[in-house]
């Protein structure tokens, strides 16, 4: 797995990272992390390319780079990176590069980049395939969640790769995995499939049934529950099941998970007008939790695939 954090300044540093080395560890994961600034880096004041900076001048630095610093800082702090008295700025096409090590000798990227924040995000994750990336934003509750500029609400429409928000629920805490047996349910399964190291006893998998449910839509539900049930026992892993009954499930779901905890959200990857203007599930969940959530993008063939066999840890 690969994964990108985002940083900016509403970003809560400690909780991101400690949730992101966490992964890097469990997972023996590839981690990158990243800052977006408007303008372009033509007007940055830096360093000259491949001169060593110490990191005691790092107030010389703009501000986008200085949260890098303190984000580097942060996990030598964790053990995933060692510690380092200088740093080296590279320029790249998209803005600016420096790296940090690991112990066993790994470079971890930290990318400086200049633009609109969504298209830039998508060009990194294209051209170096992540398959996931960790923010932090702080909750959006009212309309104010509708803006165009409200960066959450963009990063779940747009993004082309799966969302972690962090908020209060680490690995460790509760996960709380939503599924309905819907093409976007069904979809979450293989990507949890990459996260079961990471992921502690027991998973909790909800099902919210309403009220307009047909009978097909019930028996799809429970098929995708029993498979689910099925193959996590196959891999040694307890599991608790919810099923709930009522017509708000953001309701439910919201009531069911608490905090801290992490909630898992398929993403239905529509893009008509009336999901833009109206919202979403996932979108009503992240502007009122206090947990953190799990938004899983991946593409339509996905559902399928877990319902093949082997269907393995």
């Amino acid at each position: 797995m690969k994964i990108l954090v985002y940083l900016d300044e509403k970003t809560d540093f400690p909780k991101v990272l400690s949730f992101a080395a966490a992964l890097r560890t469990r997972l023996g994961a590839e981690l990158a992390v990243v800052t977006v600034q408007p303008g372009i880096q033509a007007i940055e004041d830096l360093p000259a390319p491949g001169v060593p900076l110490s990191l005691q001048e790092k107030d010389r630095l703009p501000a986008g780079m200085q949260m890098l610093v303190e984000a580097l800082e942060n996990l030598v702090g964790t053990g995933l990176l060692l510690p380092q008295d200088s740093l080296t700025i590279k320029d790249i096409p998209l803005g600016h590069l420096f790296t940090g090590t690991t112990p066993a000798g790994e470079r971890l990227p930290f990318y400086a980049c200049f633009g609109h924040r969504v298209e830039t995000l998508n060009r990194l994750v294209d051209e170096q395939s992540f398959h996931l990336l960790i923010a932090s934003p702080p909750p959006s509750p009212g309309l104010s969640r509708f803006l165009a500029g409200d960066i959450t609400r963009n990063l779940i429409l747009d993004l082309h790769t799966s969302l972690l928000f962090v908020r209060e629920g680490g690995p460790d805490d509760r996960f709380l995995i939503c599924a309905d047996g819907s093409p976007s349910s069904r979809r979450v399964f293989p990507f949890l499939k990459h996260m079961l190291p990471a992921v502690k006893d027991p998973l909790e998998i909800l099902w919210i049934q309403q009220t307009a449910n047909s009978p097909e839509t019930v028996q799809a539900a429970e098929q995708c529950l029993a498979h689910a049930g099925e193959w996590l026992g196959n891999c040694g892993r307890k599991t608790v099941f919810h099923r709930l009954r009522g017509d708000r499930p953001a309701d439910l779901i919201l009531q069911a998970a608490g905090s801290p905890a992490v909630i898992v959200l398929g993403a239905s990857l529509r893009h008509d007008l009336v999901r833009r203007f109206k919202g979403s599930l996932p979108l009503e969940i992240i502007a009122r939790t206090a947990a953190s959530v799990l938004l899983v993008k991946l593409p339509h063939e996905a559902d399928a695939e877990f319902f093949k066999t082997p269907f393995t840890c």
